[in-house]
């Protein structure tokens, strides 16, 4: 095992009631800088696409809660800036 730094803590981050979307077999997660965008597997690498919760809903997503870490409230999320 390797040994913990001094600034390193054994303790696992808490975790979050967090509203997420599950669209045809795919869950859409808050992006970790702005609560308001979801994203989808293989963003930013793989896929761009980026989503409002209004958005999902009307493509027909079921809304649930997962346990996440916390997530920003405002970060400036764009094509340059993922």
């Amino acid at each position: 095992m390797k040994p913990i730094q001094p600034n390193q803590t054994n303790t696992p981050a808490d975790l979050h009631e967090t509203p997420v979307f599950d669209l045809r077999g795919i869950t859409y997660l808050p992006h970790y800088r702005n609560k308001d965008i979801y994203v989808g597997p293989g963003y930013p690498v793989h896929n761009m696409t980026r989503y409002s919760s209004s958005e999902l809903m009307l493509k027909g997503a079921t809304p649930r809660v997962a346990m996440l870490w916390s997530r920003g409230t405002g970060g400036r999320v764009s094509d340059s800036n993922p």
